[in-house]
């Protein structure tokens, strides 16, 4: 697994720490220059750091807090691509794409994804998350009415 020498990734700690401050301001236009530069501290290729991976989560889930769920899902698919490349966390991921696929009324996606997550997990994920993904997993039936 790669790691990033500190002096590069202590650049992407202060863009992040930026963009996290600007975020907690609700300027989201500020967060995302930030959150790109932070990512554009990367070597090539980028997703081969394993720091890239919950760099990208952070800013997923900021966007996702957000519900600007088309640049949520840049980063979710960067945490995707860095999860390919270094096989670190697939349960995590599942249960991320779930709450997008959720959140963005792809239930049967959604609820598969999160099918997987416990039939790997069991339950875990769902704990400090908002009730409703537990809810909806253990009653899909009345999100895949007609």
């Amino acid at each position: 697994m790669a790691v990033l020498e500190a002096e590069k990734y202590n650049n992407v700690i202060d863009f992040g720490k930026k963009a996290i401050t600007s975020l907690k301001e609700n300027n989201l236009d500020q967060f995302s220059v930030l959150a790109e530069e932070g990512w554009n501290c990367f070597p090539e290729p980028k997703n081969n750091w394993n720091q890239g991976y919950n760099y990208a989560k952070m800013i997923y889930k900021g966007f996702f807090s957000h519900k600007q769920f088309d640049q949520a899902k840049i980063w979710l698919n960067r945490m995707i691509e860095n999860n390919n490349t270094l096989n670190l966390f697939d349960e995590d991921v599942w249960f991320e794409t779930a709450k997008y696929q959720f959140e963005t009324a792809d239930y049967k996606e959604s609820y598969n994804k999160l099918k997987q997550v416990v039939e790997v997990a069991g339950f875990r994920y769902f704990e400090n998350e908002d009730p409703k993904y537990l809810e909806f997993y253990k009653n899909p039936d009345k999100y895949f009415q007609d």
